[in-house]
């Protein structure tokens, strides 16, 4: 048990916000952990080759616009119980 709490320490997941899965969409390769941030307007273009200007905050992934954008190309944010801001895949869980 001390080595699962050394790794959580290491790795910073403290505040997670979920607990962990070990049906994670990350184990079959259809997730993925990113930051997202940016100043200022984001100028991004969609699936279908649609420029989209995000001008209002959070300027992070949390952005609900960025969200859209994301879904266009099959990648959906984290939407269930709990906050996991980091956290995309390809249903959203």
């Amino acid at each position: 048990m001390a080595g699962a709490s050394d790794m959580v320490k290491a790795f910073g997941m403290e505040r997670l916000g979920v607990a962990p899965s070990l049906t994670s969409r990350h184990i079959v390769g259809s997730a993925i952990d990113m930051s997202v941030g940016w100043q200022g307007n984001l100028l991004i273009v969609d699936s279908h080759g649609h420029p989209v200007e995000i001008k209002t905050p959070p300027w992070s992934g949390m952005n609900l616009q960025l969200h859209r954008v994301g879904e266009s190309y099959g990648v959906i944010k984290y939407n269930r119980r709990g906050r996991d801001e980091p956290h995309w895949s390809d249903n959203g869980t």
